[in-house]
């Protein structure tokens, strides 16, 4: 019986760590942007209606990883999002961003 006792409190306190650990959670870093600078990005690259990328954008893609993002280019996920694949890879060049890298 106590062992089921211990077991359970062992179960609670692991379910409490992991919510803690939820709700401290970091903002994802993809390809060397920030979730601030990728969603300062998405009007530009969003299905439908697109608007110019922000000098804000601008400036974050300067710092990415072009090569990584570009792994992103067929993948599923892009569309769920509202990501224009085709809008995001030119990008880039709408930004004026030298030497960077076609998909």
């Amino acid at each position: 019986m106590a062992s089921k006792k211990a077991a359970t409190a062992i179960i609670v306190m692991m379910v409490m760590i992991m919510a803690m650990l939820v709700d401290r959670s970091v903002a994802i870093d993809l390809c060397g942007m920030t979730q601030d600078e990728l969603n300062e990005c998405k009007p530009a690259v969003t299905k439908g209606n697109p608007t110019s990328p922000s000098q804000l954008c601008c400036t974050a893609l300067q710092h990415a990883d072009f090569a990584c993002l570009c792994g992103y280019k067929n993948s599923p996920w892009l569309g769920s999002f509202g990501v224009d694949p085709e809008l995001a890879s030119g990008l880039p060049k709408e930004c004026g961003i030298p030497n960077a890298p076609t998909c």
